[in-house]
């Protein structure tokens, strides 16, 4: 008998170099179904330029896009460039036959991204997919369209009824919807009617043996922790360091530490005009062991967002054994049973959100049964043994139709 064939898993998903809650569902995907059995490879539209065929590089006669196979930490990728990257209706369609190229690799078929555009391609190639994404396309609009320039808003009327276009196709060939959170499911059905069994809420799976509690802990540092993009406008950093700014009053000593990408001229402007310079602490992207020690030694976790599909930092801060003080932005809510496990505030207020920290910070009891909570909570409701198994389910789905009927996955339990 010849050897049982490994069968392929495509993930088509956002470039590797963005950091985010995309990336990190994208890196448990692939981790855990090597684990489990599977070969996973993805595929990404490249965020590099010099990748694309834009109306600048015709205009120096460029006349090919980058297809390049690019390794993802130990696992086979593809960058594909994109043809008129200004139209991002093209995005996909523009460049397809790069991409049927990279999906003839691939057995079964899954999308793991913000929004569900990365899954055009298997529509396009007429392949059964599933995907597991955080939001809509016109929730993830909603804060980010106004930071576009003028000629991109005018590009942005003709290409934003393609992309719903595509998003409401994709949605309809798709076999299953995952989604984060009840919001996201809600979105979704409110804008799309879909089938009631095809989108399932599957929240990102945390590895509790990775993210957990100090064993013992002393409070010589006070510190609020926030991580994620830093300059995403859904982030809503600037109306952090507005509460901060307040904090500070009572607590002079608290800092502030942000971890994710380098922050732009707007926030660091920000910062000088509050006079909060000495006290926010800008600690660069860093690896999963480097963040596990800075939630470990936190005084209290704190999520500003305007818009949250989930917020898989706030499962990490929690396994953490660290309270959470979260506006009501969406997938939080889920998770967050406020006065209980964290305390959650009105959208967009720092006064509201100020006064929730402070009240932490007043009352170190209540901060360590929150914590306790908190960790409880992401074992029994959030845990990489709670979730991750339900993905092979899926998995196995989608490879029970693959190559003409055949089953080809074979899976370690």
């Amino acid at each position: 008998m010849g050897a049982e064939k490994v069968p392929r898993l495509c993930i088509s998903t956002i470039d590797p170099s963005q950091v985010g809650g995309v990336t990190t569902m994208k890196k448990f995907i692939c981790d855990y179904a090597q684990k489990s059995g599977f070969s996973p490879y993805i595929v990404y539209s490249s965020l590099d330029p010099q990748d694309h065929l834009s109306i600048k590089n015709l205009l120096k006669s460029k006349r090919k896009i980058g297809f390049l196979e690019k390794k993802y930490e130990e696992y086979d990728g593809y960058s594909i460039g994109i043809v008129l990257p200004e139209f991002e209706f093209l995005h996909y369609l523009s460049s397809f036959r790069y991409w049927k190229k990279a999906l003839a690799q691939g057995d079964i078929f899954f999308g793991v991204s913000g929004t569900n555009q990365s899954c055009l391609p298997f529509v396009l190639a007429k392949k059964d997919f599933a995907c597991w994404i955080a939001t809509t396309l016109l929730e993830d609009r909603k804060y980010t369209a106004g930071e576009f320039s003028l000629t991109h808003k005018l590009i942005d009327k003709f290409s934003l009824p393609v992309c719903l276009y595509w998003e409401k196709l994709i949605f309809r060939k798709s076999k299953k919807v995952l989604v984060p959170s009840r919001y996201t499911a809600r979105k979704i059905f409110e804008k799309y009617k879909l089938d009631g069994d095809k989108v399932e809420v599957l929240p990102y799976p945390v590895d509790t043996n990775l993210f957990h509690p100090k064993s013992s802990k002393k409070d010589e540092e006070k510190y609020l922790l926030f991580a994620g993009r830093l300059n995403d406008p859904r982030k809503n950093l600037s109306m952090l360091l507005d509460a901060f700014s307040i904090v500070r009053r009572a607590f002079p000593e608290v800092k502030l530490k942000l971890v994710g990408d380098e922050p732009d001229s707007r926030l660091l402007r920000k910062v000088f005009e509050l006079g909060v310079g000495e006290s926010v602490l800008f600690c660069g992207a860093l690896s999963y062991e480097e963040l596990v020690h800075l939630y470990q030694n936190a005084t209290l976790f704190v999520l500003p967002s305007l818009q949250e599909g989930l917020g898989i930092v706030t499962l990490e801060a929690m396994a953490c054994g660290i309270p959470v003080v979260s506006t009501r932005c969406g997938g939080p809510e889920d998770v967050i049973e406020d006065g209980v496990n964290g305390l959650l505030v009105e959208n967009n207020s720092a006064s509201k959100l100020a006064e929730a920290i402070l009240k932490l910070l007043r009352d170190e009891g209540l901060r360590k049964r929150m914590g306790k909570k908190a960790r409880q909570t992401v074992v029994n409701k959030y845990s990489m043994v709670k979730l991750a198994p339900k993905f092979l389910d899926f998995f196995k789905e989608l490879s029970s139709g693959a190559g003409q009927g055949q089953d080809i996955w074979r899976i370690r339990r």
